[in-house]
């Protein structure tokens, strides 16, 4: 019979807790025997996210609550590794595990020194983030390897990083036919920059507020008179029908006859905000031929819940998971190589803070030279799985996002 992960599972498994704690789960959900028992080498400088691994893993009711294991300020020395790992090594009569894909170099050698030493016969192991395996170390042969695909939901994602939502992320487009004509609108320079001029001289000039930062107020959108059309050429003007636009006028209040839940919504769909919803619909045509479980758009954090400076302003524009990888997509209607990449450096931020150096990430923009844009990106950020999709690929984005998601396995 084949080897499977399961032949790896023991009963007690050691972690060792990094900054980033979604190895240590995927280690602990594929690792761990039934009753199974985790334990959590930590430092203070990562206690808390020991303490959200224990928190999440209690949730599994084949599991027992998980050892929290502090060695305080000691991260780099080496009797002090040793000395607590074998401390509890001692007490276990049952087969013992450990991963050592967490934490620094000193607690790796010396938490591997000290197991061996009391558990000669320990499953020690590594999760590889470039292909996914999870590699069981031998001294008689080569590492044996095996792909571990757990589900992982967006939810629980943030859960392990201790973050809440401000609202909850949309997981159905607003008007994906109409995005549609947007995004084929968009492949010509001409009729972008034709819609861009009336956003800024039309939309943006009558329903924002200071130095156009901010929209006004529900209940003032709603009073608006109608916005003109007149600037914008019959086949924008035949697009805005969609949305209720008559005699070269579009009133805002017809919002809510069109799935939009308010005028600010509209307003924000109108502006740019569009091209979100029909990415995110382009991923979910393809999603079950890829076995992406979930896919949302409109991330945003509250700041309260983050208790660290590094999540503040978090936003994703697009995001989705595949068994446990995550793909963040981040989206703008510009072609300014300038704004793309400051897009695109933000977007690779966060999905490395959240998904570690499994995630991927990719932008969707309206360049005219993705290719080049992603070359000077990958140098950039060391990073040779981001993909830039342009103006030329919205026409065909999905079967192009396809292909980026396969290329990742």
């Amino acid at each position: 019979m084949p080897v499977t992960i399961r032949d790896y599972q023991t009963e007690n498994l050691f972690l060792l807790m990094g900054g980033n704690p979604l190895p240590n789960y995927i280690a602990a959900i594929s690792l761990l025997a039934p009753k199974g028992n985790a334990l959590l080498l930590h430092t203070s400088q990562t206690k808390l996210q020991a303490e959200r691994l224990q928190s999440v893993l209690s949730k599994y009711q084949s599991f027992t609550t998980a050892l929290l294991i502090d060695i305080g300020n000691l991260q780099s020395d080496s009797y002090a590794i040793y000395q607590a790992m074998q401390q509890v090594a001692n007490s276990l009569k049952t087969s013992v595990g450990l991963n050592y894909t967490g934490g620094n170099k000193a607690m790796a050698v010396h938490a591997y020194r000290a197991i061996t030493d009391v558990h000669p016969h320990a499953v020690c192991s590594y999760l590889d983030a470039n292909t996914l395996e999870m590699y069981f170390d031998s001294n008689e042969q080569h590492s044996n390897h095996l792909k571990v695909l757990p589900k992982l939901s967006l939810a629980e994602l943030f859960e392990l990083h201790g973050l809440i939502w401000r609202s909850p992320p949309l997981d159905a487009p607003i008007l994906p036919e109409l995005a549609t004509q947007f995004a084929n609108y968009f492949q010509s320079f001409e009729s972008a920059k034709e819609w861009r001029l009336w956003c800024n001289q039309e939309l943006n000039v009558k329903t924002k507020e200071y130095r156009q930062q901010f929209w006004l107020e529900e209940v003032d959108l709603a009073n608006l008179a109608p916005l003109s059309l007149q600037k914008l050429s019959r086949g924008w003007r035949k697009i805005l029908e969609n949305i209720g636009a008559t005699q070269n006028r579009l009133s805002l209040k017809s919002s809510f006859q069109y799935g939009f839940h308010s005028c600010t919504i509209l307003c924000e769909w109108l502006d740019g905000i569009w091209l979100e919803h029909y990415v995110l619909d382009q991923v979910q045509q393809i999603a079950t031929k890829l076995d992406i479980q979930e896919c949302k758009m409109s991330f945003r954090i509250d700041e309260q819940s983050s208790q660290n400076r590094r999540w503040e302003k978090f936003e994703f524009d697009v995001a989705f998971v595949r068994n446990y990888q995550l793909f963040a997509i981040s989206c703008t209607t510009s072609g300014d190589r300038k704004i793309c990449k400051q897009k695109l450096f933000e977007a690779h931020a966060r999905a490395r803070q959240l998904g570690g150096t499994e995630a991927r990430v990719g932008l969707v923009c309206c360049n005219n030279r993705p290719d080049t844009l992603r070359e000077e990106l990958e140098v950039q950020k060391r990073d040779r799985k981001i993909a830039v999709f342009g103006r030329q690929d919205l026409s065909n984005l999905g079967q192009k996002i396809l292909n980026w998601v396969k290329q990742n396995d």
